[in-house]
């Protein structure tokens, strides 16, 4: 199951596992863009096996339809890669009240990866690969302050925020469920030419496009951490070009015990209260 598989990463990641010969499920938003990357998969592969379901990661009451649907069908999964993801200038609210960055970058993720977990369970080597950006070093979780309300705010700052919060989330379930022998890790694709890049970027991207990897070679450590068996020895740990590397490089950025735990409480209190549908516009 891929996330924002319809362009860039996402979709070199979802054709990389195709051409190894795994079923693939790309979620997306466009039903229209989504048949076209699937038809698009299998003529590129020859893997016919590529299925779609239809959801606006930003919305909860999209991201709890889908996981109802996936639960229903009952089917394992054995590799869950949450790599949708945007950047918001200015600021934007969903419908549902949340800061955007907050719930497609962070909110969104923790709920499918959460409720997915027993069909994690029912596969024979189950992986999670979170899909985090080296711009989470220069940030610390604000837990009073998720949804980037006080200050002047930064599309960049609150992107590397939620990623910051990926990256605590992927400790917590390393840790949980490794008696369930679920392995899950984080991963930096590096700097990519992708449209996401080009679109909230625009400057760095003049300056910088000669030297951007591909789309391909970002996607590369998702498939490897998804498929290959040496991955599958690890978890918890945060990976760039195949490598194990620091979830920190400044201590500036460390959480304490107790930011971490009230940053997972507010999160499975947000899972529980939008699996319900009520508003979370006073959240902070």
């Amino acid at each position: 199951l891929v996330t924002g598989a319809t362009s860039g990463i996402g979709r070199a990641a979802a054709t990389q596992l195709a051409e190894l010969g795994a079923r693939v499920t790309i979620v997306a938003r466009d039903s229209a863009k989504a048949e076209e990357i699937a038809s698009d998969i299998t003529a590129a592969t020859g893997n016919e096996r590529i299925g779609i379901e239809i959801a606006d990661l930003s919305l909860m009451q999209d991201v709890h339809a889908l996981c109802d649907r996936l639960l229903a069908a009952g089917e394992p999964i054995d590799m869950l890669v949450n790599n949708a993801g945007a950047l918001f200038n200015p600021r934007q609210v969903t419908a549902e009240g949340l800061e955007k960055s907050f719930a497609l970058l962070l909110l969104g993720p923790y709920i499918v990866t959460e409720r997915l977990l027993p069909l994690l369970q029912q596969s024979e080597s189950p992986r999670v690969v979170n899909v985090l950006s080296g711009g989470m070093y220069t940030q610390k979780i604000h837990v009073n302050d998720l949804q980037s309300q006080r200050g002047s705010y930064s599309g960049s700052v609150a992107y590397a925020r939620a990623k910051r919060g990926l990256m605590i989330a992927t400790e917590k379930w390393a840790d949980e469920w490794a008696e369930h022998g679920v392995v899950v890790n984080a991963m930096h694709p590096g700097w990519a030419d992708t449209p996401g890049v080009e679109t909230a970027l625009p400057g760095f991207y003049r300056l910088t496009k000669r030297f951007l990897r591909t789309p391909e070679e970002g996607a590369d450590t998702i498939v490897w951490l998804a498929a290959s068996t040496e991955a599958g020895k690890v978890s918890g740990k945060f990976w760039l070009d195949r490598e194990q590397h620091p979830s920190h490089l400044s201590d500036r950025t460390r959480e304490s015990a107790e930011e971490r735990q009230q940053l997972l409480a507010t999160l499975d209190e947000l899972l529980e209260s939008t699996a319900h549908g009520e508003s979370q516009a006073l959240l902070a």
